[in-house]
């Protein structure tokens, strides 16, 4: 079973089944999963999780959170929809439509080697990205009040794009509302987002807008275009220092001797380091670059297919991620059989339990109970969230003293819930619960008193008394003419009384016992009498103490 963390292909976040790993970011793992419902729907989802060494990390949780909260309520084809935010284990976890596609990044580097993105495939990715983020722009509160969301981290890494040619913006880990705050500001010391794609103000940890956006995405363009980035230095603090001094921008011309006036004039009003000179909304930014596409069209510039072009350059990506993702299908398909045989392996042994009269043998259930796959594991609970008691899950109880006996753990959560699964299905054909408890201990009560009465009144012998403390009884001596008082045992109850058709001889131990009724015919009619079975040392607390097992999940 691969894994990432603390999770791996295999293992289920409430109904969602991890297949295979897609990405891997500074904060989160992206798996490629299935969700299943009824009537045997299913759907490929991607879900995001925690990388484990940030999961303690208040901070990154907020982001985390925050992601969830503010994109589910994007409702635009270039945003990537949330769909369910959930916790297991103290895993959280963000569930999001699958999307069929490659970043941004790694469509430049494929083209890059075969000539650069075509300048009309570059405006219509940009052109694209700039309605999805006019969209988060323009996010309301329930009062219909904007709540100044700002990206922060537009980049190539953040702009997907499908094989179906549909651009999406993804990961809004460091957005921010900015109308929630009084500034907007970034706190002293924190720099939230790509230093390559940072907004002057952003850098400087001043208030940002809309227009901070603007800047990172007229970045992009201009990388896309002239397959140079504008302030890239040889770290990132000459980076940085490009992108806060007061020269502008190169221009577009430079790195780009063929670029039309129109388009270098586009270009270079979105990188403007004064943010009250650049476009206003991403809104007006996507009508600049229409106007720069339908000048280029009438110029007579190629004009390319966007998904001809994505499949030309990765298609061999797509075909490697979708063949993974069908072998993930049918390995958890292969899991899934597996466990509906482990389901009728446990119906075929409790349907030998109620052949043999209601009772497991006990070893029946340690000895035959299937071992689980690691991968029909869910996620593993963290240290000490399980209570330190005896469980059957964990092997150290009874089900029913004499009854059955958990030999060893189980391999596994799953195992220790279809032993919890057993021992439910067994209460119920025995007829547990406390109140049908108290009936049994009130019947061999009953059993027991009328037992000792008829020994007195035959006149039996003094029985030894037993060192057990236990219900006491007043039994006759034969040969004395006053009655002295014998213990008898404490009752347990078992799985179910019996009967015979000899009377064994009574003993004692220093053990708790278990008294059962037992019946002797003669000619002169049936007597009742009571024997001991040793069942070792009571466990304190009784059955009624019995902890429940914890369900794993699945």
């Amino acid at each position: 079973m691969s894994s990432l963390g603390d999770v791996g292909a295999g293992h289920t976040l409430g109904r969602y089944e991890l297949l295979v790993p897609i990405a891997q970011g500074g904060m989160a793992v992206v798996w490629a999963a299935r969700m299943k419902g009824t009537r045997g729907f299913q759907k490929i989802v991607a879900v995001k999780t925690m990388l484990p060494e940030l999961s303690q990390d208040p901070q990154f949780e907020d982001m985390f959170l925050a992601e969830a909260g503010l994109a589910s309520r994007i409702r635009h084809p270039h945003v990537c929809e949330i769909l369910d935010l959930g916790e297991q284990d103290g895993l959280i976890y963000i569930v999001m439509e699958w999307i069929d596609g490659e970043p941004l990044s790694q469509l430049a580097r494929a083209a890059r080697q075969k000539g650069g993105v075509p300048m009309l495939i570059a405006l219509r990715v940009c052109l694209n990205a700039a309605l999805g983020l006019h969209a988060a722009h323009e996010l309301q509160n329930e009062a219909g009040e904007l709540v100044g969301l700002v990206h922060r981290d537009v980049s190539p890494q953040n702009i997907l794009v499908t094989y179906d040619g549909v651009v999406k913006i993804v990961d809004f880990g460091v957005a921010k509302a900015t109308a929630v705050s009084d500034t907007g500001a970034t706190k002293d010391g924190q720099l939230k987002g790509k230093v390559p794609f940072m907004s002057p103000e952003q850098a400087l940890g001043r208030a940002v807008d809309r227009r901070t956006d603007v800047f990172a995405l007229g970045i992009v363009l201009y990388q896309l275009l002239a397959s140079k980035h504008p302030f890239r230095g040889d770290n990132d603090m000459i980076t940085l220092r490009r992108i806060c001094d007061k020269e502008p921008a190169p221009s577009l011309l430079s790195a780009m001797p063929n670029c039309p006036t129109l388009l270098n004039e586009i270009v270079m009003k979105a990188l403007e380091k004064e943010a009250d000179k650049r476009y206003p909304s991403m809104a007006e930014f996507a009508r600049a670059l229409d106007r720069g596409i339908a000048e280029l069209k009438l110029a007579g510039q190629p004009d390319e297919d966007v998904v001809a072009f994505v499949r030309s350059m990765l298609g061999e990506r797509a075909d490697k991620r979708r063949a993974a993702i069908r072998d993930g299908l049918k390995v958890a398909d292969e899991r899934a059989e597996q466990r509906e045989q482990l389901k009728a392996q446990r119906a075929a042994l409790l349907a030998q339990a109620r052949a043999n009269g209601g009772t497991i043998p006990p070893g029946l259930l340690g000895n035959r109970m299937p071992t689980i796959p690691p991968g029909l594991q869910s996620i593993p609970p963290p240290p000490g969230s399980m209570p330190d008691i005896a469980t059957i899950a964990h092997g150290r109880a009874s089900l029913v003293p004499g009854t059955l006996h958990a030999q060893g753990a189980p391999s596994s959560p799953t195992a220790a819930a279809i032993v919890a699964d057993v021992d439910d299905d067994i209460a119920a054909f025995t007829g547990g619960g406390k109140k049908k408890l108290a009936v049994v201990f009130g019947a061999i009560g009953v059993l027991a008193i009328g037992g000792a009465v008829l020994a007195f009144s035959q006149g039996s012998t003094t029985p030894e008394p037993a060192t057990q403390p236990s219900v006491t009884t007043m039994a006759p001596a034969a040969t004395t003419p006053a009655p002295t008082p014998t213990p008898l045992p404490s009752p347990v109850t078992s799985a179910a009384p019996s009967t015979s058709a000899a009377v064994p001889p009574a003993t004692h131990n220093q053990g708790g016992a278990t008294t059962k009724a037992t019946t002797t015919t003669t000619g002169a009619g049936t007597t009742k009498s009571p024997s001991t079975k040793s069942t070792g040392t009571p466990k304190p607390g009784g059955q009624d103490n019995l902890p429940s097992v914890r369900d794993p999940g699945f």
